[in-house]
């Protein structure tokens, strides 16, 4: 069956927000506990970085890599859950039609994009989602890179040790579905990444339901 947009878009619940993303820009929201944010591909080959906080305590924030260790697998996907720096479940991958995501943390900033292409002021990741998150009072030192999950981020692990940026397998109306355990701020980066994979070498728009 072909995927669209418009049929991701549909979901089975009260539509609480949605909304279209342009290329290279950030959004944050509230998320209530038993709420579910659905990310979706509009163009394909486009990667989302999110951050997950709890809104009652900015202390306690999405830890990718207790996730790892608690679910045993770098491959986080459906049926896995995603626990915060205090080891507590945060949010559930419900639902996932690509099934390659990077639990890896470190988005982009402005020191490694300048360190790795030479540039001292493109957008970035951090800057996306520090902007995105400060309209709820948090600091920027508060948006942590193990605070982060890339939605649909192609990173390939070899055998003989490589471990590389690849471009994304997602397609126009692919989604990934996250479910809360608690109250959440979330923050939202359109990667804005053009030098590498990441994105495919083009910024493109991404589109989210906010949905219970």
């Amino acid at each position: 069956m072909a995927k669209s947009v418009e049929a991701a878009s549909r979901v089975d619940g009260k539509v609480i927000q949605e909304y279209v993303i342009p290329a290279k820009e950030y959004y944050g929201l509230r998320m209530a506990r038993g709420q579910t944010l659905r990310i979706i591909e509009i163009e394909g080959q486009q990667v989302m970085d999110n951050v997950f906080i709890n809104a009652d305590n900015h202390t306690e924030q999405l830890s990718v890599i207790w996730s790892k260790s608690i679910n045993g697998t770098w491959k986080l996907t459906k049926g896995h859950m995603l626990y915060s720096t205090q080891c507590k479940p945060m949010v559930e991958i419900v639902e996932d039609t690509v099934g390659m995501n990077y639990g890896g943390g470190s988005y982009c900033t402005q020191w490694s994009n300048h360190f790795r292409y030479g540039d001292p002021y493109p957008r970035n990741c951090h800057d996306n989602l520090t902007n995105a998150l400060a309209q709820f009072g948090v600091d920027r030192e508060q948006v942590t890179e193990s605070s982060e999950f890339c939605n649909f981020m192609n990173v390939g692990y070899d055998p003989d040790g490589t471990c590389e940026i690849r471009v994304p397998i997602s397609e126009p109306g692919d989604y990934i579905d996250f479910k809360a355990h608690m109250d959440l701020l979330v923050g939202m980066s359109c990667c804005p990444q053009e030098k590498n994979p990441c994105n495919n070498f083009k910024a493109k728009p991404l589109k989210f339901v906010l949905f219970e």
